[in-house]
């Protein structure tokens, strides 16, 4: 936060926001450590039984392990993209990540704006096809793989800062700012985390102008800037649906009668 202080893409956010987004954290990482690890138990045995085990290695010196690094990196926002893409074309998905998009006021801060279902969902679309396809040697210096881990606060920092020619190369504030721009024609853009070549390479990229830095939330503007809001904004999305599905097949089945 201080240092969007400095060249803020977006001045005189409000407080109340950042400090939402400090609770709903607590929050989702409260549930993301109670959920998640019974879910890697459940799909372990999985992954001994079935996993194919394709190697990826590299020397334990430091060129080795920013290759490891990266390796890795590179596998996860693969699947990280499709999943990601998913969320955004299926109406039962939209319905809980959508409360990471109604960020009006983007900064460091929204980087665990997540619902806390959305990590035990991960555990099947990312962990688990990673997991059955791979066998990753763990990297061995632990302050460059943390340093990566903080690749999904930088990208959400409230900060001007084009990354030029490297802009098609890394994400940055820039390029996903764009991802959660509320203008029509930076829908659906963007979807990658660390590497724009899977936008690129399956057509929704969107490459900033130099000064380009929207407006940021849902575009039909709605708020879910509050705890029991964000918590039950998509089971109220899935009862609806399922009430919908129901009575299509009930309206299905007296036509039949």
């Amino acid at each position: 936060l201080a240092i969007e202080s400095f060249r803020p893409a977006q001045t005189d956010q409000p407080l109340k926001h950042i400090g939402f987004n400090l609770v709903y954290t607590a929050l989702f990482l409260l549930a993301t450590n109670f959920l998640v690890p019974p879910l890697q138990w459940l799909t372990k045995p999985w992954i001994d039984r079935w996993g194919i085990g394709i190697p990826v290695e590299f020397p334990d010196n430091f060129a080795g392990q920013v290759v490891q690094t990266l390796a890795f990196l590179f596998i996860m926002d693969f699947f990280y993209y499709w999943f990601h893409r998913a969320q955004h074309t299926f109406s039962a998905l939209w319905a809980q990540h959508k409360i990471h998009h109604s960020e009006f006021s983007l900064n460091v801060t929204s980087g665990n704006r997540h619902h806390w279902l959305e990590e035990p969902l991960r555990v099947f679309a990312l962990w688990l096809p990673i997991g059955l396809l791979f066998q990753q040697k763990p990297v061995t210096i632990a302050w460059l793989w943390s340093s990566f881990l903080l690749w999904g606060y930088f990208i959400h920092m409230n900060l001007r800062l084009p990354l030029g020619p490297l802009t098609p190369v890394f994400g940055g504030p820039q390029l996903h700012r764009i991802h959660h721009s509320n203008l029509p024609e930076h829908a659906d853009r963007n979807f990658a985390a660390f590497f724009p070549i899977f936008d690129i390479l399956f057509g929704t990229y969107c490459k900033p102008e130099r000064d380009t830095y929207p407006t940021t939330g849902l575009h039909d503007g709605e708020d879910l800037n509050g705890l029991g809001r964000a918590s039950l904004a998509p089971f109220r999305v899935w009862k609806r649906q399922i009430g919908e599905l129901v009575g299509s097949r009930r309206a299905v089945t007296a036509g039949k009668d």
